[in-house]
């Protein structure tokens, strides 16, 4: 089998995933989009979980090379502007971000899946816990935690918010608030 069948099947299934939930969509509907036989989606990823666990990993790498990349910004408002940048972009896509859908399925999920799901917020939770320590040297970790926790609850939160009233500047207007928390915080 073409080993760009399997690039084209995550990416399908990522945008199914994104616009309708892990729950919504099947090997048929994926097959169909691809253009293949749901039994090829079905060599690549024997079951719907394998699928979703290997998107949920491509998506956190993808996440983390990001973090990254916004780790080297100066300042702890300019790091978060980028960070409600990234959930901005998936707001104006009308798209929800992928470990959110799949955490709103989270009880049907088996749990390597939901090892995965929580990895990811974890990812998110603890760079967004780094920069409340950041912006309060000397802030305690398990205070900083929460923050983080609290922070990507927003954004999330933000998200769903604006798929719902489909104006995707909530995003923004929520980050703007996040950042402007975080900038009180410092002073």
């Amino acid at each position: 089998m073409p080993a760009h069948n399997r690039t084209l099947i995550l990416g399908a299934a990522s945008e199914l995933l994104k616009t309708r939930g892990f729950n919504a969509f099947s090997y048929r509907d994926l097959a169909e989009r691809v253009g293949i036989k749901s039994s090829s989606v079905h060599y690549y990823f024997p079951t719907k979980q394998d699928l979703a666990q290997a998107l949920l990993q491509e998506y956190r790498e993808a996440m983390r090379k990001a973090l990254t990349s916004l780790d080297l910004r100066t300042g702890v408002a300019v790091r978060l502007r980028g960070l409600v940048a990234l959930f901005a972009s998936t707001a104006e896509q009308d798209q929800w971000c992928l470990a959110g859908m799949l955490a709103s399925d989270y009880a049907t999920l088996g749990e390597p899946l939901r090892q995965e799901v929580r990895g990811f917020f974890a990812l998110i939770e603890q760079w967004l816990a780094h920069q409340a320590q950041a912006a309060v040297p000397g802030r305690d970790l398990p205070s900083a935690m929460l923050l983080g926790q609290l922070a990507f609850s927003l954004l999330e939160g933000a998200l769903l918010s604006a798929r719902v009233h489909g104006d995707p500047s909530q995003v923004t207007a929520a980050g703007d608030l996040l950042v402007q928390w975080f900038e009180s915080q410092s002073l």
